[in-house]
């Protein structure tokens, strides 16, 4: 007796939100950067161990640290202009707050701060403020 064999397609389970594939976890875009001048060699190492940190841990947990080690959201006059292509992608988002995240969070041994916008569980970095001139703290 020969047994028949189902053939089992492979299929994906969707979910009609797509909640399974929204990230978890927050996420770096450098497309976008203006301004990192003064970032010099020995920033980058400490830079990428604070961008390792804060996609770490899940977005909602990370949001719930303080400035110090995590962010914080703040209308600032800066010097600089948020990019025009960016602007064209997004329009109406860059109306929000800027997202900053200190690279040390006690600002030894200078003071140091990423400033971009976060949409949808990316940060999109427009500015690497090394030594804190871009605005006023």
């Amino acid at each position: 007796m020969s047994k028949r064999v189902k053939k089992r397609q492979n299929t994906i389970a969707k979910n009609s939100d797509n909640e399974g594939y929204r990230p978890q976890y927050l996420k770096f875009n450098f497309t976008y950067i203006v301004h990192d001048e003064n970032l010099e060699d020995r920033y980058i190492v400490d830079l990428f161990n604070r961008m390792r940190f804060l996609s770490s841990v899940p977005f909602t947990q990370m949001l719930n640290y303080n400035k110090r080690i995590g962010f914080e959201f703040e209308l600032i006059d800066i010097k600089k202009q948020i990019p025009q292509k960016f602007v064209d992608r997004f329009g109406k988002k860059v109306d929000e707050k800027y997202a900053i995240f200190r690279i040390y969070s006690n600002n030894q041994p200078v003071v140091a701060r990423v400033i971009g916008i976060i949409i949808e569980k990316v940060m999109y970095i427009f500015f690497i403020d090394i030594g804190g001139n871009l605005y006023k703290h």
